[in-house]
């Protein structure tokens, strides 16, 4: 009686999602990244001033959930999905963190969600947010989240453009002799009434080479607002303090060095390499940002080195900006890992900053961060 019951039960759970089909290969998959961080964090010059920020935080990688899924359509074509969410697993929705009030396990915070078509030996066309060509270079680095180099990516401008672009059309075709290209375009959305601006303009252009042990990536994109009056592109390099998840300053630590009432338009062009040895892997990241006002370049040099279950990374960063405003950033970021196996490791970042400008806005930042990390 109680086995037919069983059976009984099955039978309705398995009538209930008929309609779900996943034979066309949907897989969930994410990562949950936690850490303990302290950072320290220090303007100095006329106004000195500094804080310091402990808590639980995502360090090594952002934490999310998605599932993505392909279906073959006959004739060589695919059909493409993928759905994607941030995750914050330091936040209790119950509780008020400063003006984050919402932001719980499940926030609503979109990533790489997007359809699309792909063709054998020709590519693939994508429709809806998706991650830049520029993101996924900065990806390259030895020490994975880049929050912690002096590169231009979160330091551009207030546009929201560097990680995701949404809206966009991505266009990337099938590898050819070790190359493959890709073509990105976001077009600026208004509202109804063709008022205030919603989104900016952005295209990109990408081109990477894959030979064996090397690896080489170059990426030009561009965004632009229209709006009148707007300094939603201008160039940005926030203090290293300002960008890491979690730490938020309001102390003026973010200095412009490309703007201007006629040119709100900032391009940037990216190049990274990588050497895989073996016994280390060489990574360099050389990016610059701006416009005729001004412009930011930075150059990131690391190293990792895996030992059976262990590895070691290291990388050092410097740059500098001159235009509206001019300084120096430099970065040193070390980090040790050990991999249980494919899925879970655990982790120790370190990460020194320094910025010297003109003005006021000098300092440092100095984070350390152990955590863990679960992929699937």
């Amino acid at each position: 009686m109680k086995k037919s019951l069983v059976a009984l039960a099955a039978l309705s759970a398995i009538s209930a999602f008929a309609d779900v089909d996943v034979s066309g290969g949907i897989k969930l998959y994410g990562v949950l990244d936690q850490a303990l961080t302290s950072q320290s964090w220090l303007k100095s010059g006329t106004n000195q001033t500094s804080s310091h920020n402990t808590g639980l935080f995502a360090a090594g990688a952002t934490s999310r959930l998605g599932a993505r899924g392909a279906r073959d359509l006959g004739d060589d074509i695919k059909g493409l999905i993928q759905i994607e969410i941030e995750l914050a697993p330091h936040n209790n929705s119950d509780q008020s963190v400063g003006t984050d009030k919402n932001a719980g396990l499940l926030p609503v915070k979109n990533r790489g969600t997007f359809v699309g078509l792909e063709k054998k030996d020709i590519g693939s066309i994508k429709l809806g947010t998706q991650e830049t060509t520029a993101y996924e270079l900065f990806a390259m680095d030895v020490n994975g989240r880049v929050e912690y180099k002096p590169q231009v990516w979160r330091y551009v401008a207030s546009s929201g453009t560097q990680d995701r672009a949404g809206q966009a059309i991505k266009l990337t075709s099938s590898e050819i002799a070790g190359f493959t290209a890709s073509l990105m375009t976001a077009p600026q959305e208004n509202t109804a009434s063709g008022g205030g601006k919603v989104t900016g303009s952005f295209n990109s252009v990408g081109l990477k080479y894959h030979a064996g042990a090397f690896k080489a990536n170059l990426v030009w994109d561009k965004y632009v607002d229209t709006t009148t009056g707007a300094t939603a592109a201008a160039g940005k390099y926030r203090f290293p303090g300002d960008a890491y998840e979690g730490v938020v300053n309001t102390r003026g630590s973010e200095i412009t060095y490309a703007t201007g009432a006629v040119s709100r338009a900032l391009t940037r062009n990216i190049a990274g390499a990588s050497y895989d040895m073996g016994s280390a892997q060489f990574v360099w990241i050389y990016a610059d940002s701006g416009n005729s006002i001004g412009k930011l370049t930075t150059n990131t040099v690391g190293v990792r080195v895996p030992m059976d279950k262990f590895a070691l990374a290291a990388s050092y960063g410097d740059g500098n900006y001159k235009g509206a405003a001019s300084g120096k950033v430099s970065d040193i970021t070390l980090g040790g890992y050990y991999n249980f196996d494919k899925s879970t490791s655990v982790y120790l970042l370190n990460s020194n900053a320094g910025h010297t400008a003109t003005g006021s806005a000098a300092g440092y930042t100095k984070t350390t961060a152990i955590g863990a990390q679960f992929k699937f």
